[in-house]
């Protein structure tokens, strides 16, 4: 019950303060980034050797 608790008054601290909500958000991204990182966009010159060399 406690945990719940604490929950609640941990989520209605981070809605409240927009500056909470921020840091949250930065925090999870960087989370997001590190285990998934986004996949780089390819060059103009790796799509032309790609096509040269067959893959």
């Amino acid at each position: 019950m406690l945990r719940v608790l604490l929950g609640i008054a941990i989520g209605v601290f981070i809605y409240a303060n927009p500056e909470a909500r921020q840091i949250t958000a930065d925090l999870l991204r960087a989370t997001g980034d590190a285990l998934a990182p986004a996949l780089e966009e390819k060059t103009l010159e790796d799509r032309i050797n790609e096509v040269l060399v067959g893959d």
